[in-house]
């Protein structure tokens, strides 16, 4: 569990899906969802396995989910390829990080981990023409408030979840200053660690010298700009977060 300190308070059946994230009104509504399901599997009689055909004007996403933890397969296919579980001409996503598919915006394709990270939840972000890998992050609560996209171009408005190569409360200004590098922040729009370290020591008293030391996770508001091959992040203001890595 993550503790947090704000510094300021065969069948196939055809569907019409509004996307595949929880947080699917920043996604581009897909054409249609072609879902087909698939053969029970005895030895998990509580899953429901099925393929989950997504497509946009100039593309497909396909996602094979067993009910296993992520997605059998992800991959990337045509706009009026066939909803089947392999095809030759598909460009499967094998990536660590990518579980399940999130959405979709202009041709940048989301896909997010199969289990959070340290509190937040990893996402990767595909070139849906090319295949090719273009960004990853961590946000907060799989929630991005913003989504805008354009030729080549990517804006992104999110809570990052960042950890830091640091402990923000063993080492004070040295990781702070660290941490001011890596992620634009300024120091006095870091939060105060202590009471979420202090938190995790008392409930694991015989490990205190070692939890002193763990990594900071600072969680802050962002907007993230991907063009040309380039990603820039910057802080946008507002309250940030400590937690011990989880």
């Amino acid at each position: 569990m993550k503790r947090a300190v704000a510094t300021s308070v065969i069948m196939a059946a055809f569907v019409s899906l509004a996307g595949a994230s929880e947080n699917a009104a920043v996604f581009d509504k897909p054409v249609k969802v072609d879902v087909v399901a698939l053969p029970k599997d005895e030895l998990n009689p509580g899953a429901k396995p099925k393929i989950s055909c997504s497509r946009y004007p100039g593309f497909m996403v396909k996602e094979v989910d067993l009910g296993d933890v992520g997605a059998e397969k992800l991959a990337l296919l045509t706009a009026d390829a066939p909803c089947e579980r392999a095809d030759e001409r598909e460009r499967v996503v094998e990536d660590d990080t990518a579980g399940y598919f999130m959405g979709a915006s202009g041709g940048f394709v989301f896909f997010r981990a199969a289990d959070g990270w340290n509190g937040g939840q990893p996402f990767v972000v595909y070139d849906a023409t090319t295949g090719e890998r273009l960004l990853n992050d961590s946000l907060d609560r799989d929630d991005f408030a913003a989504i805008r996209s354009g030729k080549g171009e990517l804006t992104l408005d999110f809570r990052r979840v960042y950890t830091a190569s640091c402990s923000l409360y063993l080492e004070g200004t040295v990781c702070a200053k660290a941490i001011a590098a890596d992620t634009g922040l300024l120091p006095e729009q870091l939060p105060d660690c202590a009471a979420a370290y202090k938190a995790e020591m008392k409930r694991s008293p015989d490990y205190a010298k070692e939890i002193e030391k763990l990594p900071s996770v600072i969680v802050y508001p962002v907007e993230l700009i991907y063009a040309a091959g380039d990603t820039a992040r910057r802080p946008t203001g507002g309250a940030t977060a400590c937690w011990t890595p989880s």
